[in-house]
């Protein structure tokens, strides 16, 4: 039995963007210092930010004993906390 794809059954469509001519010249100067093919550095950074973003999304993993402190701190909000809400709502010396 042949377990190997054939070309035909690998091919997909491309995938095609617009891009500033100063984007991809980053793109392409990146690629190189990686030593990888612009498609293959644009490819695998795509597919990481992807998993990145569906995993932040999808997957929450906790053991039992932090799945238990996890619930508790949302069924028991923090009392006010004069300090935290000094902080939050001063203005930040860069604002000023």
């Amino acid at each position: 039995m042949n377990t190997v794809p054939t070309l035909v059954e690998t091919k997909i469509p491309p995938l095609n963007i617009r891009i500033r001519a100063d984007q991809r010249r980053l793109i392409e100067q990146a690629a190189e210092a990686m030593d990888k093919t612009v498609s293959d550095f644009v490819r695998e950074a795509a597919l990481r930010e992807a998993t990145h973003t569906l995993l932040d999304q999808a997957l929450f993993q906790l053991n039992q004993a932090d799945w238990d402190k996890f619930n508790d701190a949302l069924n028991h909000p923090p009392t006010t906390n004069p300090g935290l809400h000094d902080l939050l709502t001063r203005k930040p010396v860069w604002g000023q």
